[in-house]
């Protein structure tokens, strides 16, 4: 008896180490490796022969579920801003949203900060209007009005205010364009399409606006499935007879799906577990994507008469290197943006746009954002889209 109650007592001091030290780390391999060495201490320290086999038993599955990861994060890409730390003031933010599950609050401001080791990377200030649109240079109320929607790419994560995209294209038009700058950074296609369908751009309906105009990267793929730590409170669509349907957020999804919200749980802890059905979840995604997409450039042509302008940091025929951390494979890739082009929506490759340059010129360092002077080269490619010299 007294054998058997140390067992259990050990048991329970095992079981809170190793969630303390998951607790502590944030990481389920780190909490499966200090299974693995209490389970080799189990092996010693308990009585009687079926504690010790199960004790052996519990560090042969813990020290597989560190090779399988191991493994499998070996083979998964490596993020672009591996190592980059970000800050903001206020800490939380982009603060809870009703609609989009997150978005800037109007008449604000916040500072962020990143570094890499001691090297600061940058330090902005964002400031965001009465709309919570961030902030773009001033033109008259009767200019023509260009609406640019989209993630950090079009927000300008890193850059300050009068070096985003929005406000480059501003600057670069005689006479003065008026734009708005609804960019978030953390948002996909869905984020997009439930703004249109809620009548968060209904406000320019009469406001003379010539395009609408977007920013895609592959991650937007896996952000249409609500694959990100930061998307629970997201709008969520599913394809029903090829039609787009809004079914509530991510999160309300899993709770009423609890096999969805156990695989999306273990994924987000063990790359193995996320690769499981990976091809098949990419096609998914990727049908989604083009029919938010398609949605997209159907809600701006319904409420603006205006063209949907999509800019691309995507592979193309003539990208010959993966693209950067896309966990998708190249062919899959330019497949879906040949897929894009039926569309028939005004397209500008932003390799095209900035030839010739170096990524250290293009992008933030350690960071991968676009820079001021890619914002601007890209500003420069879309005016002469648009018809201007």
């Amino acid at each position: 008896m007294a054998g058997r109650f140390r067992n259990f007592w050990l048991s329970g001091a095992f079981l809170l180490v190793i969630l303390a030290i998951g607790l502590a780390l944030r990481s389920a391999l780190w909490a499966c490796v200090a299974a693995a060495v209490l389970g080799v201490a189990g092996v010693v320290l308990f009585r009687g022969n079926r504690w010790r086999s199960g004790a052996l038993l519990a560090t042969a599955l813990a020290l597989s579920l560190v090779a399988l990861d191991l493994f499998a994060g070996f083979l998964s890409p490596k993020a672009v801003n591996m190592g980059v730390v970000t800050r903001t003031i206020p800490q939380w933010w982009p603060p809870p949203d009703p609609i989009l599950g997150f978005r800037p609050k109007p008449d604000s401001e916040v500072i962020a900060t990143a570094t890499w080791g001691d090297e600061l990377v940058y330090r902005q200030t964002y400031h965001f209007d009465s709309v919570a649109a961030r902030v773009t240079p001033p033109a008259p109320p009767a200019s023509d009005t260009y609406l640019f929607i989209g993630d950090s790419f079009i927000f300008g994560q890193g850059v300050a205010d009068d070096q985003t995209l929005a406000s480059q294209f501003t600057r670069l038009n005689t006479p003065a364009a008026r734009t708005v700058n609804f960019g978030v950074p953390g948002y996909g296609p869905n984020h997009l399409v439930r703004a249109f369908e809620a009548g968060l751009y209904d406000r320019y309906i009469d406001q003379k606006v010539k395009a609408v105009v977007t920013w895609i990267i592959p991650a937007h793929l896996q952000r249409v499935t609500g694959d990100g730590s930061w998307l629970g409170s997201s709008p969520r669509y599913v394809l029903d007879d090829g039609k787009l349907r809004f079914t509530g957020t991510f999160n309300e999804h899993r709770w009423r799906d609890p096999l969805a919200g156990l695989h999306y749980l273990l994924g987000e802890h063990f790359a193995f577990i996320e690769a499981i059905g990976q091809k098949q979840r990419q096609e998914q995604q990727i049908e989604l994507f083009l029919a938010m997409m398609a949605k997209l450039q159907a809600e701006a042509r319904a409420k603006f008469n205006a063209p949907l302008i999509i800019i691309y940091s995507w592979p193309d025929e003539s990208t010959q290197n993966r693209y950067g951390d896309s966990k998708v494979e190249q062919p899959l890739l330019v497949a879906t943006l040949v897929k894009l082009r039926q569309l028939g929506a005004p397209m500008l490759s932003v390799a095209d746009a900035t030839q010739g340059e170096t990524a250290a010129r293009l992008m933030i360092p350690h960071d991968g954002h676009p820079s001021a002077f890619s914002t601007e080269r890209i500003a420069i490619a879309l005016k002469k889209l648009l018809g201007g010299s």
